[in-house]
């Protein structure tokens, strides 16, 4: 059972899932199950595989875990088993031993996905990785999207952006930036990006580029509503206009977003 939860584990890592995993690590005397067992949840406590013997110990540890998941912290936890007991901190369980279980949480890091391998996305990449983001790169031109380029990319996608976006797994923690070569190309990608999860998406683009974007995007039925919570003409109104500089302003803005603060957004500007 324990390698079933591990490929579990496995498979929530590979598509970016939030996830607890839950082994005893040691017993004294009667328990439900032994040391080293392990169950998996999410985050909110739902038994994804495994099982550390079932009953109210199961539940408990689910709790904690999906509580440690919130919290983005790991710890210990002891459960003792008493039938009767008055005692909160012990469970009502006919077994009567003691176990103590580990709880290691897979909380997902800041992912930024750049559509693009132009020069405004190599700035945005370079700031990026200075602030721990997991950056994943697309782009259809093999000669700008290289190792060379992007050293410390964590996962360059070739090919074409659009056929690549949409079988890519995004998540609540992932802020898309749109800034490929090309108007059609951008449009393409954003109606794509629009439907994936995500913290944040933006666009590169004038204010007249990005009116027709939508216009076109309204046309083939995209919300209105959708279309508003999009960051375009993109970043904070900081000035500049450098490829380094509006990597900054766009970088700005996301971390605006991350951390629900109010900003000075180019998009709200008339």
């Amino acid at each position: 059972m324990n390698n079933l939860v591990i490929q579990r584990l496995a498979q929530a890592l590979e598509h970016r899932e939030e996830v607890a995993l839950i082994i005893i690590t040691q017993t004294k005397g009667s328990c439900p199950r032994g040391a080293g067992s392990m169950m998996l949840v999410d985050l909110d406590g739902h038994l994804l595989g495994g099982t550390i013997g079932g009953g109210v110990v199961e539940s408990k540890a689910a709790l904690e875990a999906a509580k440690c998941l919130k919290q983005g912290v790991s710890k210990t936890v002891r459960y003792e088993f008493e039938v009767g007991s008055s005692d909160p901190q012990k469970l009502a369980m006919v077994c009567g031993g003691e176990i103590e279980i580990f709880i290691r949480v897979f909380k997902q890091a800041n992912h930024l996905l750049i559509a693009g391998a132009g020069h405004i996305a190599l700035a945005l990449y370079q700031l990026a990785k200075i602030l721990g983001y997991t950056i994943t790169i697309l782009d259809d031109r093999p000669e700008m999207l290289t190792r060379e380029r992007f050293p410390s990319a964590d996962e360059l996608i070739p090919g074409d952006i659009v056929t690549e976006l949409k079988g890519f797994t995004t998540n609540e923690n992932t802020s898309i930036v749109i800034c490929t070569y090309e108007h059609t190309l951008d449009e393409a990608t954003l109606a794509t990006a629009i439907v994936k999860p995500n913290r944040y998406l933006g666009m590169v683009g004038s204010r007249k580029k990005v009116a027709l974007c939508f216009q076109h995007l309204e046309a083939q039925g995209v919300a209105h509503a959708a279309l508003s919570k999009i960051h375009t003409p993109i970043g904070l109104d900081i000035g500049g206009e450098t490829p380094e500089e509006i990597a900054l302003a766009i970088l700005a803005e996301i971390q605006a977003v991350k951390y629900n603060r109010n900003a000075n957004f180019l998009r709200t500007h008339t």
